[in-house]
């Protein structure tokens, strides 16, 4: 028995794109905006993901600021790049790499499970450290347009069905190798 496939539909690539770019849009306070307050002896900071960044970078703490840098601004600006790829290539409807495209999307989708993971340790200091005037750990406006970009960005390849990269893929192509 054949089964046959749900139709695609054309309103999906509209609504992956409207949330990209709307997660590219949140990305902007995202990194301008600070996203933590730290108290601690006396002193107050307040920083960005970057000027964190900078601060664990300079406080020695190399591999901390490395995985900071990555998850937070690196992986973020490259799913949305690669996201942007994916509709541009489906938009053009010039699917020669169909094969390339969809291990893009498989990445993109795995990736976006552990995107929340900067929000949820921001998440966690704020509840962690509270000693009252010694120590404490405020979370900022920053951190709120952050993971709104991560959800959008979640959602943006969601609405994305990489169906539509196999829709004028050549008749020659097949979506996976079936072994001899």
């Amino acid at each position: 028995m054949k089964r046959r496939l749900p139709r695609l539909r054309s309103q999906n690539l509209a609504n992956a794109s409207a949330l990209a770019v709307a997660a590219a849009v949140m990305l902007v306070p995202a990194n301008l905006l600070p996203v933590l307050t730290t108290h601690s002896a006396g002193q107050d900071r307040t920083d960005t993901i970057f000027s964190g960044t900078v601060q664990l970078w300079r406080s020695d703490l190399w591999l901390i600021a490395a995985i900071v840098f990555t998850a937070s601004i690196i992986i973020p600006v490259l799913k949305l790049a690669g996201l942007g790829w994916l509709l541009f290539t489906a938009r053009r409807r010039s699917l020669r790499h169909s094969r390339r495209l969809t291990q893009l999307y498989s990445a993109l989708d795995f990736i976006g499970r552990w995107s929340m993971l900067d929000v949820f340790l921001v998440a966690f200091l704020s509840g962690l450290v509270r000693f009252g005037a010694l120590s404490s750990v405020e979370p900022r406006m920053g951190i709120v347009a952050f993971a709104t970009a991560v959800v959008l960005t979640v959602l943006a390849t969601q609405a994305f069905d990489p169906r539509v990269l196999w829709r004028e893929a050549p008749a020659t192509a097949a979506p996976f190798d079936l072994p001899p």
